[in-house]
């Protein structure tokens, strides 16, 4: 130790020995110090004074705010420089070697430096602790309210200490994520962004397993604000923002109960048509509440434009998506059939099966799924021969073989290609939009050409040239040049020339301008698209003349020598190369979203449309190669067909439980599916009926309903409960008929119904009074138009068991539509034609009896009958009066005139969701 006096005060000035023996660091301590300060030189104290340990501590500072350094040694560095701080500060007389303002500096630096440290030891405690996330969030979500915190310098060395060490960053509560993302936007924190990267990486793993095993609300409101933050962040790759944003909306679109069909739309749009039109921002976000951003983003969503580049994935198969079509072709793909329509985009299955049934009986379908799939078979792939034919928009190099001689406008050709083989024709009208009379001296035998393939079967191979003729001639022009032109004719409002060149030109039509065929013109071209159309603009009348055939060969002639330099590679393709070389490619990613995006378009009911695009979306995943999503659609296809045939049979085919249970144990998901393939197996068998019991009490709606029904259907001895269930209800769990066109939508399912076992016979009489039973269902049909709608069942009882109309018929002497016209003539009398047109009546066979249902909607207006008005007041009908009149026609003012407020009226009619 020196002793120093400043004025007459004894100052003790320690060195870096005395320094280790005042403060007593650890053994880990004096090593980290050591290893972090052992190229510095502390030890000329005679030459820098009371300085040198402010030097210390600066390069201390140094290396904890060094990158290369791991937590274990900030704990023991940071440890060193509090206890050195707090042993100026309070343990020492070292600062009383300044004097006046430079000792209020040193001090006050002196405990800055340590208000910092113990920030940062703070935030190595909270690691420790993995108390991170809970300080992360709160803190922030107060500066997010206020703005302010206190002593909020010093919040921000722990929350950023916490960033550069939490090793558990990327796993924060969501909340508090998405918090951090926000504050630190425009701070450098690059951890921030690579654990952002790293959580939606790991959402995006996680996909399956939820999906697979089943989300809970938490799971899901976690992926939305932080795919939502990820989004507001910006992702650069487009392919990425597309899926991210799409599996942003799914997400959304499970939250909302997949109610909200907006939300669906926006994930359809953003992964196929690469929308990207912000419909939230941060403070939306920020207030992490579901109705708030489902509100902004209905007031912000606009129509998608379908305008965007076709897309390939070549897998075991290859899926190719445009603005029109998904499609899926194997190698083997000879023609392509249309599988199904969503969201406005056909779904299409390449197969060379002559005849693919996609609409038929239950059977058909199946075979024809099998075809196709045995089409994308490894099996199949492995003994295609090396050549194939050429699929419809390939393009292939031909040669001509001869002119047809007896009709000299076709050429028969052959395919010269390393990976396809075939014969085929190319006819004149796929050379130019000419009227020629022969291709003779225009093509010969021998040439070499690339050429498209515009048709593609067993039978028939047709190429065209007609495209790469156009655009070898668009690289010759430029915008401006002059041409002299033939008229040939108009279509479509455009004029279509042919020039003396031999390429096409389209002009628009001219007003008050009379022009015949062969009309010579000179024309200027105005723009010269990479693909499509050369258009121009008429100058003037040319007398110029020339001869078509001479034209187009001079074009033909020119684009041989193109192909000649492609093939010897002297200059680059300006060929149509087909479909996949016109697409880009997209990622295992990109395919995996598309299915699971698909698969919210499958709605409850059980019916073919359904089938088919579960058969779709299984093959998607067999292009993908996916195994395990594979397995799990073929669980989703045979719960379906089990449920089909329970419907139409009354009972299902032998199946093999052993074996269905080892594919849906797989998937938690899918335990009310399982359950009720379990129920519907037990149909039947009276040993299973206490089981069946068990399952009628299941707090799964589903899986109850089934099982009652079970139990009342074919075991009435255990009948569940004190009444019989209502018979529609529960087979609607099954039900896969279809019949219905129309666009029927349903509102709740809480909707009012009448029963009434006849409109012939009073309910216990077997005395006929057909007017007297008119005018019950006319009073229920006046108070379901004032109220908001119902369905009156005629040929169901009280009970709600079907009994059938069979005795109405007789009596009335007519058929089911006569019967539904009578009911209609009725309706007219009572309340007029306008209303009548607003009812629908359908009729159904229920257990071998005949059932009708009448659905009336509300009326915008106050509806008499017979000059009375009836109300529906749950389940009474009342007489309505004075008063009570008045005020349900300033009610009924509140409803739109025309809308459907109506439920499904049989089993299998839209309005189930979800399968």
């Amino acid at each position: 130790m020196m002793n120093k006096i400043v004025k007459d005060k004894s100052i003790d000035i320690v060195t870096l020995e005395r320094l280790f023996e005042e403060v007593c660091f650890t053994g880990e301590e004096a090593e980290v110090l050591e290893k972090y300060t052992c190229d510095y030189d502390f030890t000329s104290v005679e030459k820098q004074g009371p300085e040198w340990i402010f030097s210390l501590l600066n390069v201390i500072r140094s290396e904890l705010a060094g990158e290369e350094i791991v937590i274990e040694d900030y704990r023991y560095l940071n440890g060193v420089f509090i206890r050195v701080l707090e042993w100026l500060i309070e343990g020492s007389t070292y600062l009383k070697c300044y004097e006046g303002v430079k000792l209020n500096d040193q001090r006050m630096l002196v405990e800055r430096y340590l208000d910092e440290a113990l920030a940062s030891r703070e935030a190595i405690r909270l690691i420790d602790t993995e108390g991170e996330g809970d300080y992360v969030t709160d803190k922030l979500r107060k500066l997010t309210l206020s703005g302010y915190l206190f002593k909020k310098s010093l919040v921000w060395i722990t929350l950023s200490t916490i960033v550069r060490f939490s090793p558990r960053l990327h796993l924060l509560p969501a909340e508090g994520f998405v918090l951090l993302v926000y504050h630190t936007l425009n701070k450098n924190f690059p951890r921030v962004t690579e654990c952002m990267n790293e959580r939606v990486a790991l959402m995006r793993e996680q996909d399956d397993i939820l999906s697979f095993e089943g989300r809970t609300e938490e799971q899901l409101q976690d992926t939305v604000w932080i795919l939502g933050a990820k989004l507001l962040s910006g992702v650069p790759v487009q392919e990425e923002f597309a899926c991210l944003r799409s599996m942003f909306f799914r997400y959304l679109y499970i939250l909302g109960e997949k109610k909200e069909e907006l939300f669906r739309e926006n994930a359809f749009n953003s992964l196929l048509f690469n929308q990207k039109n912000p419909v939230f921002a941060w403070e939306d976000l920020l207030k992490f509440s579901f109705d708030d951003l489902k509100a902004v983003i209905e007031e912000k969503s606009v129509a998608a434009l379908r305008n965007c580049q076709g897309r390939m994935f070549d897998g075991k198969g290859q899926v190719l998506v445009d603005n029109k079509a998904i499609t899926l072709s194997a190698p083997t793909s000879m023609k392509f059939d249309m599988v199904a329509e969503i969201n406005g985009m056909a779904l299409k299955v390449g197969s060379n099966k002559r005849k693919l049934v996609f609409d038929g009986e239950l059977a058909e379908v199946t075979k024809s799924w099998r075809g196709v799939f045995a089409d994308f078979s490894d099996e199949l792939k492995k003994n295609v021969l090396k050549k194939r034919r050429p699929p419809v928009g390939v393009s292939v190099t031909i040669k001509i073989k001869l002119i047809y001689n007896q009709n000299p406008t076709l050429a028969f050709v052959s395919v010269v290609d390393d990976q396809y083989e075939g014969d085929g024709v190319l006819h004149v009208s796929h050379i130019t939009r000419a009227k020629l009379d022969t291709i003779e001296d225009i093509l010969h035998p021998g040439d070499l050409l690339q050429a498209t393939v515009v048709e593609s079967s067993e039978e028939k191979l047709q190429f065209s040239i007609w495209e790469e003729l156009n655009r070898s001639a668009a690289v010759r022009l430029d915008a401006g040049d002059e041409c002299n032109a033939l008229f040939l004719y108009e279509k479509n409002e455009l004029l279509i020339w042919l020039s003396e060149n031999g390429y096409i030109v389209y002009t628009s039509v001219p007003e008050g301008m009379e022009i015949k065929e062969n009309d010579c013109y000179l024309l200027r071209i105005t723009e010269i698209p990479t693909r499509g159309r050369i258009r121009g603009e008429m100058v003037q009348a040319s007398t110029e003349s020339f001869d078509r055939h001479d034209a187009v060969s001079n074009l033909v002639y020119e684009y041989l020598g193109d192909c000649k330099r492609f093939r010897e590679g002297d200059v680059q393709a300006n060929f149509n190369m087909g479909k996949i070389e016109r697409s880009v490619d997209i990622s295992h990613g990109y395919v995996k979203e598309l299915i699971r995006l698909l698969q919210f378009y499958l709605t409850r009911e059980v019916s073919l449309g359904n089938l088919n695009l579960l058969y779709f979306i299984r093959l998607l995943s067999h292009v993908l190669g996916d195994n395990r999503l594979k397995t799990y659609y073929d669980c989703l296809i045979n719960y379906l067909i089990i449920r089909y045939e329970f419907v139409e049979e009354g009972d299902v085919r032998k199946i093999d439980l052993d074996f269905l249970e080892r594919d849906f144990q797989r998937f938690p998901a899918l335990e009310r599916q399982w359950t009720i393939i379990k129920i519907l197996a037990a149909c039947k068998d009276g040993s299973c009926a206490d089981e069946l019991v068990r399952y009628s009490r299941s707090g799964d709606e589903d899986v109850a309903n089934v099982a009652k029904y079970i139990l009342e259907k074919e075991l009435p001895g255990h009948t569940v409960g004190t009444s019989r269930l209502i018979h529609d209800e529960l087979l609607a769990l099954l039900s896969f008929k279809k019949e219905e066109q129309e666009e029927l939508t349903f509102g709740e399912r809480n909707f009012v119904r009448e029963f009434m076992e006849s409109i012939v016979y009073p309910a216990g009489s077997r005395g006929a009074d057909v007017e007297a039973q008119i005018d019950i269902m006319m009073c229920a049909i006046c108070g379901f138009l004032n109220e908001q709608g119902g369905v009156v069942y005629i040929g169901v009882n009280d009970e709600g068991e079907p009994v059938g109309v069979h005795g109405d018929l007789e009596y009335l002497y007519c058929v089911p539509d006569k019967y539904e016209l009578f009911l209609h003539k009725r309706i007219i009398e009572a309340f007029g034609a306008n209303i009548d047109s607003l009812t629908l009546i359908r009729y159904r066979e229920v257990d071998d009896c005949l059932v009708f249902a009448v659905s009336v909607p509300p009326y915008h207006q106050v509806v008499k009958y017979d000059s009375i008005v009836w109300e529906r007041r749950g389940e009474e009908l009342l007489e309505m009066q004075g008063e009570d009149v008045k005020v349900l026609e300033e009610k009924r003012k509140t409803v739109e005139p025309g809308i459907m407020a109506r439920e499904p009226l049989f089993p299998g009619d839209k309005g189930y969701n979800s399968l």
